[in-house]
């Protein structure tokens, strides 16, 4: 229901503004945009030196086996990623108009992957880099589709998941939901001030997200 209120807004705001829709409008992808702003906005609400005309990154790990232009031996055991860097300015994620900013880059930076998965791989360790030690960028770890709730190792399922590296890292986790079907379960730590404020913004901004583009929920 909140992924559709956040797309049914995306759209709306578009046509208003005659804008053109993002190309990828997926639930990662909503789901990444909303915490996106969530977090630039956390900072803003609590004073924290943030310089406006700076570049802020989302970053985040794409499957590459089906994203190959040739088949993999079935046989293939191991990690074939990609990894993908979403950048706007942080006022430009601060506006009204914050989330669609958010989903059409996180949706665009997708697309180029689709297209060529290695393409600037060389760069990817440099990319990465920017991530480590700051407050104005995000990237998200695992996926949705990985379904962990259904693993069983023989003790049966789990019954909660958490990435224990949040806790110390700007990470956002995203698994697949315990309780909701087709849902995403979303991962965040933050010191308790930043949390709580950080939780209004998020459950606000759900709040105030109905198919209306005029509603700005800064």
């Amino acid at each position: 229901t909140e992924m559709e209120k956040i797309k049914c807004f995306i759209i709306n705001f578009c046509k208003e503004k005659n804008q053109t829709q993002p190309v990828h409008l997926s639930p990662y992808v909503l789901t990444c945009a909303f915490v996106w702003v969530c977090l630039l906005k956390n900072q803003q609400c609590l004073n924290e030196r943030v310089k406006h005309e700076d570049p802020t990154y989302f970053g985040f790990i794409a499957g590459g086996i089906t994203r190959l232009d040739y088949l993999g031996p079935k046989t293939y055991l191991g990690n074939c990623v990609g990894f993908g860097r979403a950048s706007v300015k942080i006022k430009e994620l601060l506006g009204q108009d914050g989330i669609v900013v958010a989903a059409r880059a996180i949706g665009s930076t997708i697309k180029k992957l689709d297209s060529s998965l290695f393409d600037g791989a060389e760069k990817w360790i440099l990319d990465w880099e920017v991530f480590h030690g700051s407050e104005q960028h995000v990237h998200a770890k695992w996926s949705p589709k990985l379904k962990l709730y259904e693993l069983d190792f023989g003790w049966g399922r789990p019954k909660k998941i958490e990435e224990i590296s949040i806790g110390y890292t700007r990470v956002v986790s995203l698994i697949q939901s315990r309780d909701v079907e087709c849902g995403i379960e979303i991962g965040l730590a933050l010191p308790k001030s930043k949390m709580d404020t950080f939780f209004i913004l998020f459950t606000k901004g759900l709040s105030v997200l109905p198919c209306d583009p005029l509603i700005n929920f800064s």
